[in-house]
């Protein structure tokens, strides 16, 4: 099972090419309705403690372009992670929510056209994945569809692993897909190719996703997402190899140590929100509304 994905994520990165993206809201296909609607998502999202830790994400990668030392137009990059992470949150909810199939066919599907049909009622997922073809001026490459494609198979070969080994192999290769797909969606407002960040937040999508593992494997048992049943020490080696992937990070990059840590601790806190009172989170250096 895990061949196939190791030979999709072993292949040299895609070139991208690169461009300046500026988002143009009056050749917008998507009506009015529909950007309202798909504000009222952002704002529901966001005001779900389970969510915040998707708003906090640009920002972060925002200073890690400021370590690398990439130059950039800020205000876009902020402003498509914000719209991508936002579809992450809403897409990764729909994949749990017992139609999968359902909803990734919804989003490849808007993916390929060039705007959806007239007078069509779109579903959340669709104007949600509408909003982040907006981000891109409805410029999405086919290497970005193919690489969601690979994405979605991906996690239904996550429900399909039968052991603790076999779970962690490819919720690291869901990491690396999800960060890397950032990386080419923002690539082209860029100065330049950076090999070295590309690496890096393939590396922090990786531990973040085992991270995410971590906090959700007892829920996800209860919910029927898992097809095996976590002994302790399959637990134990999760977290263990957890760790060590994170600390494999922070000592290579001592300076974002800090980030890192503070990244984890809002993560625990938004799965507990007892611990703190929910509050809206609005993502720094989000950009313009939608």
């Amino acid at each position: 099972m895990l061949e196939t994905i190791n030979d999709l994520l072993n292949q040299a990165p895609a070139p991208v090419q690169l461009r300046t993206l500026a988002a143009n809201p009056a050749t917008s296909p998507v009506s009015a309705d529909e950007t309202s609607r798909a504000g009222e998502i952002k704002t529901r999202m966001l005001s779900d403690p389970r969510y915040g830790h998707f708003a906090r994400i640009p920002g972060r990668i925002v200073r890690c372009l400021d370590y690398f030392k990439v130059g950039c137009d800020r205000s876009a990059a902020a402003r498509i992670l914000a719209a991508y992470y936002l579809f992450i949150a809403v897409v990764d909810d729909a994949l749990d929510s017992g139609e999968p199939e359902a909803a990734a066919a919804t989003v490849l599907a808007h993916l390929s056209a060039t705007q959806p049909e007239a007078g069509t009622q779109l579903s959340q997922v669709a104007i949600i994945t509408e909003h982040l073809k907006r981000q891109l001026n409805y410029e999405v490459g086919s290497t970005i569809r193919d690489q969601f494609a690979v994405l979605y198979e991906t996690v239904r070969r996550e429900r399909a692993a039968r052991s603790i080994e076999d779970y962690m192999e490819v919720r690291k290769a869901v990491g690396r897909l999800t960060a890397d797909l950032s990386y080419q969606l923002i690539c082209p407002v860029l100065d330049h190719d950076n090999h070295n960040l590309r690496t890096f937040m393939t590396r922090v999508g990786e531990v973040g996703c085992l991270i995410d593992s971590v906090i959700d494997l007892s829920a996800d048992r209860r919910e029927g997402l898992l097809n095996f049943q976590p002994a302790i020490r399959d637990r134990f080696k999760l977290a263990l190899v957890t760790c060590r992937a994170g600390l494999s990070i922070a000592i290579d990059h001592p300076r974002l140590a800090g980030m890192f840590a503070i990244s984890i601790l809002d993560n625990i806190h938004d799965r507990f929100p007892a611990t703190r009172q929910p509050q809206p989170v609005v993502p720094k250096d989000a950009g313009p509304e939608l």
